[in-house]
């Protein structure tokens, strides 16, 4: 099965339990020597919902890091 495939597989099995689901992942490329990281991504259900779910997480974590360099 390849990387998309299992997304896929995931993602599907995922959403008979939620409305949305929306999987980034990244490994890296055993096939060359490089250090090449390699990016999928696959999401199922309302665009909008998933759009917004990862902009708010983004935000979140953007203010966490800038509280956390105020402390050092």
């Amino acid at each position: 099965m390849n990387d998309l495939e299992l997304l896929k597989t995931t993602c599907e099995n995922l959403k008979e339990h939620f409305d949305t689901v929306h999987i980034f992942a990244t490994r890296m490329n055993d096939e060359q020597a490089t250090e090449e990281t390699i990016n999928c991504q696959y999401g199922s259900g309302n665009w909008c919902a998933r759009y917004g779910q990862i902009h708010n997480w983004l935000v979140r974590q953007e203010e966490i890091t800038r509280e956390d360099a105020r402390k050092d």
